[in-house]
């Protein structure tokens, strides 16, 4: 068994064979600036890449934990790859027949390779299982595993938050298109409500340009009667057109004031109609959650919209019977819902 003294001389050796090592570069052991192609060492370099990295592998083992012998063995081959490199560097091209010498060193580092190899896989396997290469890869596993878990819970949070955000534009839409569509209807019914009470007025003026003629009618017919040598017929004759004008001119009145009742009945219905369903929304929101408030508003609402409501302006206003049934539609499908 080797002694510390021994051991401390060929961990001595071994660094300073890879002092040696790390001196070398790629393009001085090549040379092909300097040899030119036909005599490079171009046809090596991935052979000098591969014995340089495989060496510099086992740099950062721990040397007391490998066996003295191959340890040894290991300091061998170093220091052959590093004779190898010595002998690229003073190739002398002016010598006889340098092509074969060339050739000749490339295929000595080439067979070597094995060797090299050989004997640092032991040391590589010796500083895996001794040292923390293990436990730190496993601890490099656990930590990707964490950042994974937190990234899946960030991405998983992250699509709660866009599905809530989703979920809130949906009902934003949705309330959106409900009072698109409540406005809709609202404007509809001012629609009829400014066109009724547009012809109101039409009739309202008729209605007293109709009264106004009947009182100047009125007054002509006072003062114009037949004279005292007219004969019955002729005052009879007379009496009867006054009646037939007047009668006209008072049915006149009546169809020109019925009009304009009817037309002021239906502005005002339609108006009312309009609040109701502008106010709709308003109240069904005050309610909240409760749904058998919604409904009543609901309800009331459909009533006053279908239903014929009295205005005051016809003399004989009864509810519509198909007005009633849609209400009593609309209470039965709120009743189910319920």
């Amino acid at each position: 068994m080797a002694t510390k003294q021994q051991y401390e001389q060929l961990i001595e050796q071994i660094n300073a064979n890879y002092e040696k090592l790390t001196e070398f570069q790629i393009e001085d052991l090549v040379r092909e600036n300097e040899l030119g192609s036909q005599l490079s060492f171009k046809d090596a370099e991935s052979t000098i890449i591969k014995t340089i990295d495989l060496f510099n592998r086992a740099k950062t083992v721990n040397y007391e934990d490998v066996p003295y012998n191959l340890l040894n063995n290991f300091n061998n081959q170093l220091k052959a790859a590093n004779d190898r490199f010595d002998s690229f560097k003073s190739f002398n091209p002016n010598q006889n027949n340098p092509v074969n010498q060339r050739d000749s060193l490339i295929t000595q580092l080439d067979n070597q390779y094995d060797g090299y190899y050989q004997h640092t896989l032991p040391i590589l396997t010796v500083g895996l299982l001794s040292g923390n290469d293990l436990s730190v890869q496993q601890a490099k596993i656990d930590q990707l595993v964490s950042d994974l878990d937190k990234k899946t819970k960030e991405t998983e949070k992250k699509g709660e938050e866009y599905l809530t955000q989703l979920d809130e534009t949906l009902k934003s839409a949705e309330e959106a298109a409900a009072k698109v569509g409540v406005s809709r209807h609202s404007q509809i019914f001012n629609t009829e409500s400014t066109e009724h009470e547009r012809q109101s007025k039409i009739w309202l003026k008729w209605t007293v340009g109709v009264l106004i003629a009947i009182v100047v009618a009125a007054i002509i017919f006072i003062f114009v009667f037949p004279d005292t040598t007219s004969s019955s017929a002729e005052i009879i004759q007379f009496s009867i057109t006054k009646v037939i004008v007047l009668s006209a001119m008072f049915y006149g009145l009546s169809i020109c004031n019925r009009n304009y009742k009817a037309h002021k009945h239906n502005a005002t219905l339609n108006k009312h109609r309009q609040n109701a369903l502008s106010t709709f929304e308003t109240f069904a929101k005050a309610a909240g959650t409760d749904a058998q408030t919604k409904n009543a508003v609901l309800i009331e609402a459909t009533h006053t919209i279908f239903s014929n409501q009295q205005t005051g302006y016809l003399n004989s206003e009864k509810d519509n019977e198909s007005s009633n049934k849609i209400v009593e539609i609309i209470k039965n499908v709120a009743t189910n819902k319920e």
